[in-house]
C-alpha cells in the first residue's frame, strides 16, 4: 500500500569529558552526544565500576534521552580509583563514548595536640590504594583553609600522618584540614580548630614597706591563657624594663598570687620593678613599678643600713638587726649546730634554719647573751631596750591585747598564711622571724614575731616580747636565754 525506503541506524558517537568537582563523596562528569546514528536517542547517561571498560551491566546512571550534552552528579566512596563512560541508545544498539579514570582520596582530620605558642602538631589519614602526589595539613585564621594558605608536605604515602604547623602566632585560633593531591584533584579532610597558648598576663603589686630596707612586691595572675605556668617572681634594676636578666626572685605561685622580696638594694636609689611569670610559650611581664629606697639613717659596724621611725616618745630601728659584731668590733659567735647552740654559753647568733636567705628581711636570730652583753648588740647611739621601755611601747599603743596589730607589717608577704586585723598604724613594721630552739620547740617563720629585751627574768630565763599571725597581741614572755629570737634597737 505504501512504497519507500530508510536508512538504517548505527551506533551513536559519545564523548565523555574529564571527571571535574571530585569530592570524597561525588563527582561531575559532562559527556555530549556527538551524532544520534541517525536514529533518535531514547536512552543517555554515564556507566562507571572499579576495573575499567564500564558497561551498563555495571553501575550506571540515566540522564534523559534525546540528543544534546549533558552532565551527570555521581555518587563515589573514598579510597578508590574509578572509570568511566557515557553512553547513548538508539535503534541501533548502545553507542560508548571514550574512557575516563579519577581517583577519590579519602582524608581525615584527626586531632591537634602539643600546642605551644608558636607550634602545635596535627595528625591526619589518607585512605587510597596507592601513593599520593603529596599529603600535609593546611591552616589558616579563617574557616575553610587551604591548600593556598598555610600548610605542611608530607610525602605520598597513605595511611596515618604527624606534622608540625610552625610559625603560629601566641593567642590566636587556627582552623585546619589534612588534604591529599592526587593529581590535578585536592581533597579535603574534615576541619577542626585550636587556640595556640599565649603568654601570661599578669601585674605587678604595689611595693609594700617603701621608704625602709625591706620593701617587697609580687604579681597577680590575671589569666594563664591556657598554660601551666612554670615560674614566677620580680626583676628589677636601676634603668627601665628591668627583665629576668637583671636581679629576680624565683617564688611560690599560690592560686593567682605571689610574694616577692627584694635583695641587695642600695641606699637612695631608684629602682624599676616588673612581676614576671613564666609558661611554654616564655616570659610576659607586669606593669612597671618605681621606686626609691631611703637614705640610710643608721648603719650598723658591718655597714647594714636602717631607717628609723618615732612612736611616742620613742625612736626605733624599723628593721631587724643583721649585725655579726658587737659596736666595739668583736665578733659574736656563729652557731649552726643545734647542739652546739644549746650548750654554748657565750653571746651567738645564727639564721632561720641556717638559711643566709632570711637574713635581708628577718635579720638574725641571736641569743640573750649577745641581746644583754655589754659591749652593746646595737649601733653606737642604740641599744637593746629593756623591759621596762618595750612596756613604755606597748602601753603607748594601748596594751597587749591590742598593740600587736598596730606593731606588724600588714599583708601575708612575711605572715602568713593570715594576718588579720594587722595595720602597722605604728610604722614599727614587726616580721615573724621565728626562733631558734633550745628545748626542741620551734617558733615557726611566717607566724611568730618575737623580740629580746635585755631584762633578765631569773637565771635562766629573760623577757621577751611575742607577737602572732592570727592575734592582735603583743604579749611579754619568759623565755630561757638559749632561744634565739630577733632583735630591734631603740635610740639611746
Amino acid at each position: 500500500m505504501f512504497g519507500g525506503c530508510f536508512e538504517n541506524p548505527t551506533l551513536p558517537v559519545v564523548t565523555t569529558e574529564p571527571v571535574t568537582n571530585v569530592t570524597a563523596t561525588s563527582a561531575t562528569v559532562k559527556s555530549k552526544i556527538d551524532t544520534d546514528g541517525g536514529s533518535e536517542i531514547i536512552r543517555k547517561g554515564v556507566c562507571i565500576n572499579q576495573s575499567g571498560n564500564p558497561t551498563i551491566l555495571d553501575g550506571y546512571t540515566i540522564d534523559g534521552h534525546r540528543s544534546g550534552d549533558f552532565e551527570t552528579m555521581l555518587f563515589v566512596s573514598s579510597g578508590f580509583t574509578y572509570y568511566v563512560r557515557a553512553y547513548a541508545v538508539n535503534g541501533a544498539g548502545i553507542g560508548y563514548g571514550n574512557e575516563v579514570t579519577f581517583s577519590v582520596v579519602g582524608v581525615s582530620t584527626d586531632f591537634v595536640y602539643d600546642i605551644t605558642g608558636f607550634t602545635a602538631l596535627g595528625s591526619g589519614s589518607v585512605i587510597f590504594d596507592r601513593p599520593v602526589d603529596s599529603k600535609g595539613l593546611c591552616w589558616s585564621t579563617s574557616p575553610n583553609p587551604t591548600v593556598n594558605d598555610f600548610k605542611t608536605m608530607e610525602g605520598s604515602e597513605t595511611g596515618y600522618f604527624t606534622s608540625k604547623m610552625t610559625n603560629l602566632v601566641p593567642g590566636t585560633r587556627y582552623y585546619v584540614k589534612a588534604y591529599a593531591i592526587d593529581g590535578t584533584n585536592i581533597f579535603y579532610g574534615n576541619e577542626t580548630e585550636f587556640v595556640t597558648f599565649d603568654y601570661v598576663e599578669l601585674t605587678t603589686k604595689n611595693i609594700l614597706n617603701a621608704g625602709t630596707f625591706i620593701p617587697s612586691s609580687g604579681g597577680e595572675i590575671i589569666d594563664t591563657r591556657g598554660g601551666a605556668v612554670f615560674n614566677v617572681g620580680i626583676c628589677w634594676s636601676t634603668t627601665p624594663n628591668p627583665t629576668v636578666n637583671d636581679a629576680k626572685t624565683d617564688d611560690y605561685l599560690y592560686y593567682s598570687s605571689f610574694n616577692s622580696e627584694f635583695s641587695g638594694l642600695d641606699p637612695n636609689t631608684t629602682y624599676y620593678v616588673r612581676a614576671y611569670a613564666t609558661n611554654i610559650v616564655g616570659t610576659s611581664y607586669g606593669n612597671e613599678i618605681v621606686f626609691t629606697t631611703p637614705v640610710s639613717e643608721v648603719n650598723d659596724i658591718d655597714g647594714n643600713a636602717y631607717t628609723s621611725v618615732t612612736i611616742g616618745s620613742q625612736i626605733w630601728l624599723v628593721e631587724n638587726l643583721k649585725t655579726t659584731r658587737f659596736s666595739n668590733g668583736d665578733e659574736i659567735l656563729q652557731i649552726t649546730n643545734q647542739v652546739d647552740w644549746v650548750n654554748t654559753t657565750t653571746a651567738a647568733w645564727t639564721y632561720y634554719e641556717n638559711e643566709s636567705k632570711y637574713n635581708n628581711h628577718y635579720g638574725k636570730l641571736y641569743n640573750w647573751l649577745a641581746a644583754s652583753d655589754s659591749r652593746n648588740l646595737c649601733p653606737a647611739n642604740w641599744h637593746v631596750p629593756s623591759q621596762t621601755e618595750w612596756d613604755i611601747l606597748i602601753g603607748y599603743l594601748g596594751g597587749e591585747t591590742v598593740a600587736g596589730s598596730k606593731l606588724k607589717e600588714t599583708g601575708t608577704v612575711h605572715w602568713k598564711p593570715d594576718n588579720p586585723g594587722a595595720t602597722n598604724s605604728s610604722g614599727f613594721t614587726a616580721l615573724p622571724g621565728a626562733s631558734r630552739s633550745v628545748t626542741g620547740y620551734v617558733h615557726s617563720l611566717h607566724s611568730n614575731g618575737l623580740y629580746w629585751s635585755k631584762s633578765s627574768s631569773d637565771t635562766e630565763n629573760a623577757f621577751a616580747y611575742s607577737m602572732f599571725m592570727y592575734a592582735a597581741y603583743a604579749n611579754r614572755i619568759s623565755y630561757l636565754k638559749g632561744y634565739g629570737f630577733s632583735v630591734r634597737c631603740l635610740k639611746d
